[in-house]
């Protein structure tokens, strides 16, 4: 009887040891789990961060390279303006003088 007893309480230690290693194996999984996706959510993050700049860049080039046309045609009109108000200052004043006076 004594040893039917000993049997009982080895195979109980036994099933808690086992139970024991079970629970600590889910804990340590869980916790590998947690890891897994704090990494995978870094590295998209990361991804995310490069293509936003690589975004920004050409963006930034785009709108600089539309600033330049911009500014070319703005100095083209400029310049139309200014040759042609050299060109006809004289007659202008000479006509608004006329009208005045005359």
């Amino acid at each position: 009887m004594e040893d039917m007893i000993a049997k009982i309480v080895d195979m109980d230690k036994k099933a808690r040891s086992l139970t024991n290693e079970v629970k600590q194996s889910k804990i340590d999984y869980e916790k590998q789990v947690i890891r897994t996706k704090e990494t995978i959510k870094n590295n998209f993050l990361e991804k995310a961060k490069e293509r936003i700049k690589i975004n920004e860049q050409t963006i930034q080039k785009k709108a600089d390279e539309e600033l330049a046309l911009i500014e070319e045609k703005n100095a083209a009109i400029i310049k139309a303006l200014d040759d042609n108000c050299s060109a006809n200052k004289d007659r202008w004043v000479n006509e608004i003088v006329e009208r005045v006076v005359g």
